[in-house]
């Protein structure tokens, strides 16, 4: 009799893992890796051994005692960590996490729907969970269209997120956030394992451990806020300081004007011209940089420029630069975001160029407008770009540089920025080694990406 009993509940396992298991991990993983902007190589190959290994892990501890169960979930998200080695670790955490939460959500919410709706009874349910199948099927369905139309428009929502975690000064927020997830998947775990034995137990545990998530939840809400203010003030303060150190230079400028005055009187009485000549064309080439930087327009890129070109200038680095009809720039791009992109990809540039030999230590920075649009290019010398190095360039993390001081992030972020206002950013390696970024960026309030 045990052996009828045994072969029964292995046919309703199969049943369930051919038309629901197999589909609902296929759907929720790629709603996950589409949602956070995760990618991999062969990613469709990654997704069938994550569905097959979730499928299998399913039916064997179906057949298993009803308190292992919960075991499967821990075998799955163990095969996601396996199969996706190679991206990170908090990638992979955040996927694990996202999986485990979507399909028990989507489980526990086409449950109680089908309940409410009439389609199917509790008893119904706890004597033979096939019932709910078609409406899992239909559930699926819709994650796995969603998921597409993310795919096809190129839209991930939480990409940003996923980069704003991966800052070292979010780290302590990001455990808070984890907390937050595990907390919603042990209060769904025992929900789901007790509700049909003991509904009411189960009832007063899932509120109970609800309020606990709604305080982790308020917790995390503010200290993103916190961070947000305080990386908003860190910026504001840089940028405010060197501008103030522009027109310190200018006020500088104006006070020694005398003094100048001063030394050209004396030079012409002693008819010194030759002198006079190399002291005038000295004076007047600080004049005309600085009437350059302000020529560009732009006073928060104007600091930024002749910040990095006091940087350039320490280290025998020739930098070039030109910007014009910056006067169009509107409020279409948040002036942080201007420097943002332009200031990491100076700083990539910079940091390139002192690998380099004296003669080729050069790096060049243009700026100019369209009716529509701005345009942004840095170039400098590099000689050994390969072209996996060019795909992977703006992979959070990625860094041909020491990692301990580098942490990857510059261009990733280069790139967030650009997508945020659905702008153009593409990379260049020209026949005489000169690798190029260039960026084009909407000049309009209504062009921005939501």
């Amino acid at each position: 009799m045990w052996v009828l009993d045994m072969l029964d509940d292995l046919l309703i396992s199969l049943e369930i893992g051919i038309f629901s298991t197999i589909p609902q991990s296929f759907a929720v993983l790629f709603f996950t890796m589409t949602f956070w902007g995760i990618r991999a190589e062969r990613p469709w190959l990654r997704i069938a051994q994550y569905t097959a290994a979730n499928t299998i892990s399913f039916m064997v501890f179906m057949l298993l005692p009803e308190a292992l169960r919960p075991g499967s979930m821990l075998f799955t998200s163990a095969a996601l960590f396996y199969l996706f080695r190679d991206i990170s670790r908090r990638d992979r955490v955040i996927m694990a996490f996202t999986a485990v939460i979507l399909y028990a959500s989507l489980e526990i919410t086409t449950a109680f729907a089908a309940i409410s709706l009439g389609l199917a009874q509790q008893s119904d349910l706890a004597n033979d969970p096939r019932v709910i199948i078609p409406y899992l099927l239909l559930g699926n369905t819709i994650i796995a269209l969603v998921a597409e139309l993310l795919r096809r428009y190129r839209l991930s929502p939480g990409k940003a997120i996923r980069l704003f975690f991966d800052q070292k000064q979010n780290r302590l927020l990001f455990s808070l956030v984890l907390l937050f997830a595990g907390n919603v998947v042990i209060s769904s775990a025992v929900f789901y394992y007790t509700m049909l034995r003991h509904p009411f137990a189960a009832s007063y545990t899932l509120v109970a451990t609800s309020l606990v998530s709604v305080v982790i939840l308020i917790v995390t809400i503010r200290s993103i806020i916190a961070v947000k203010n305080l990386e908003i003030l860190n910026t504001q303060e840089t940028y405010v300081d060197e501008i103030d150190n522009l027109f310190t230079t200018i006020r500088g400028q104006r006070h020694d004007f005398l003094n100048h005055v001063q030394v050209i009187q004396a030079f012409v009485r002693r008819k010194k011209f030759d002198e006079l000549e190399r002291y005038v064309s000295e004076l007047v080439g600080e004049i005309v940089e600085i009437n350059d930087l302000l020529q560009i327009g732009h006073p928060a890129l104007a600091a930024l420029v002749k910040s990095k070109m006091v940087y350039a200038l320490d280290r025998k680095i020739d930098f070039r630069y030109s910007f014009e009809g910056m006067d169009r720039i509107g409020h279409g791009v948040a002036s942080v975001d201007y420097v943002k992109i332009a200031g990491n990809l100076l700083d990539n540039a910079l940091d390139e160029v002192l690998n380099s030999d004296p003669e080729n230590r050069w790096i060049e920075i243009a700026g100019w407008t369209d009716e529509e649009n701005f345009y942004l290019s840095v170039s400098n010398p590099a000689y050994s770009v390969t072209e996996e190095q060019k795909s992977n360039m703006f992979r959070s993390g990625f860094t041909t540089k020491k990692k301990d001081v580098h942490s990857g992030l510059g261009l990733s972020i280069v790139k967030e920025r650009v997508g945020h206002y659905r702008g153009q950013l593409d990379v260049e390696t020209a026949a005489d080694h000169v690798l190029s970024f260039r960026v084009k960026l909407p000049l309009r309030l209504h062009t921005i990406a939501p």
